[in-house]
């Protein structure tokens, strides 16, 4: 039997029916051109029943089956919203048009969702698929009207506008969906402009920041599956333009969201940052922060894991790496070494406190977010030793939470509020209280 040919997808019926995903119409209107549901299942490598099943209305949970319809019928993914290409903002159903949607993301298992992000950036850093299967994450939202042309001038303003954000994003007023859209608008209307190389270069390079920063915004809000999406584009764009030290920025801020819940995915991305370093010059003025920060996450990870003895080994081959000269990123080591040791147990706790002390005195100025964090483990440092300035360090981390907007220093406090209640005294106890009630606010 001779198939009958695949109709033509762009007509307004069948765009309509793939920008809704409304893959009931899609199998009907191939049906009505003579196209068999046989032929369909071979194209899309489904069994026959599964095909019928949707034909009668049955839902498409599955993002690899939408991929495998959009690649077994020869279309843009982008037409399904499954990808970000020159294609994918050029159909919109009418009364769909919204230019600040949200990304979405399949409802998957966490594990999973991880096992993605750690594919996509072993793509980036080593091009190849060693960790896994590989799986869009970057679904992008609706465009905007594109400039005629762009140059230097239009990455430097870019530039300067990812600066002011990250400023006010360590004052502690971050709000994600506003970067998330500014990342949107900014590819949508500069990346499919026509720009001299060397301009293209520089763009993809400011756009690896932007989400890298974005990124870490979501994940301050502990809005993880943004934090991906955003981490994920910027993996892309750095890999394009073979830009290492963008991709070992946004692993290692991918890795650092989960250093707590999911240690093992966390230190595999780490491994994999230790990889694209040694590409780096060793002169690169970047490079001995980037090793300095990649050891001591690789040491938290192992902490939390219970592998002290490793976990020591990447803190001594950081304190053999020249010193860190910048304030914010000296104070960002002190206290992920503070967290390596207070999750080493009591015998490293004086060692945690120490660490802590000299983060909180170092952060600059207007650093609210971060030294948040650092007041919050010296506090919990001196509680757990019985110091008699607990109290007051409490008092003040407490407080400096209180004035952020960011439930990731929120949910920092549990540990803290857990040894006050293990003080029983009533002092402690009341200030368990206050760390609840803060914490849950």
């Amino acid at each position: 039997m001779v198939n009958v040919p695949l109709p033509d997808f762009d007509t307004p019926e069948m765009r309509a029916a793939l920008a809704c995903r409304d893959l009931t119409g899609v199998y009907k209107l191939l049906m009505a051109t003579g196209v068999t549901q046989k032929r369909i299942a071979d194209l899309v490598r489904q069994r026959e029943t599964e095909v019928s099943r949707i034909v009668n209305g049955g839902p498409v949970l599955s993002y690899d089956l939408l991929v495998r319809i959009a690649d077994g019928f020869g279309i843009p993914r982008g037409w399904m919203g499954l990808a970000h290409d020159d294609t994918s903002f050029q159909y919109i159903p009418a009364g769909q048009e919204d230019p600040l949607r949200r990304p979405t993301f399949e409802e998957v298992d966490e594990d999973v969702k991880r096992r993605v992000l750690l594919a996509a950036a072993t793509m980036a850093i080593a091009d190849r698929p060693v960790l896994g299967p590989v799986v869009a994450l970057d679904h992008a939202p609706v465009g905007t009207p594109l400039p005629s042309r762009i140059g230097l001038a239009d990455v430097a303003a870019l530039h300067a506008l990812t600066e002011q954000y990250r400023a006010l994003g360590r004052a502690g007023y971050g709000v994600p969906d506003v970067l998330t859209s500014v990342a949107h608008r900014a590819e949508r209307r500069l990346l499919p402009v026509s720009a001299d190389d060397a301009v293209k270069q520089v763009l993809l390079s400011q756009l690896v920041d932007l989400h890298t920063l974005a990124g870490w915004w979501c994940t301050d809000m502990l809005q993880v599956d943004n934090a991906r999406y955003h981490y994920s584009r910027a993996l892309k764009f750095a890999g394009a333009i073979g830009d290492g030290l963008g991709m070992v920025s946004a692993a290692i801020h991918a890795a650092a969201g989960h250093v707590m819940d999911a240690p093992n995915d966390a230190l595999k991305l780490y491994q994999l940052v230790e990889a694209k370093l040694m590409e780096v010059p060793a002169d690169h003025p970047r490079r001995a922060y980037y090793e300095v920060l990649r050891l001591g996450f690789s040491a938290n990870c192992l902490a939390v894991m219970g592998r002290q003895d490793h976990a020591n080994d990447q803190l001594i081959r950081a304190d053999d790496l020249p010193p860190v000269k910048d304030d914010y990123e000296r104070a960002e080591v002190d206290y992920i070494r503070a967290r390596t040791r207070l999750a080493q147990g009591l015998r490293a706790v004086e060692g945690a406190a120490y660490l802590a002390d000299q983060s909180v005195k170092t952060w600059p100025e207007g650093d609210r977010r971060d030294s948040a964090l650092a007041r919050i483990t010296l506090a919990t440092t001196h509680v757990i030793m019985g110091d008699r300035r607990a109290g007051t360090l409490t008092t003040a981390a407490l407080d400096a939470v209180d004035g952020l907007r960011s439930p990731r220093n929120r949910a920092m406090l549990a540990p803290l509020e857990q040894a006050l209640a293990a003080r029983k005294d009533s002092a402690s106890v009341e200030l368990a209280r206050r760390a609840r009630t803060v914490r849950m606010t």
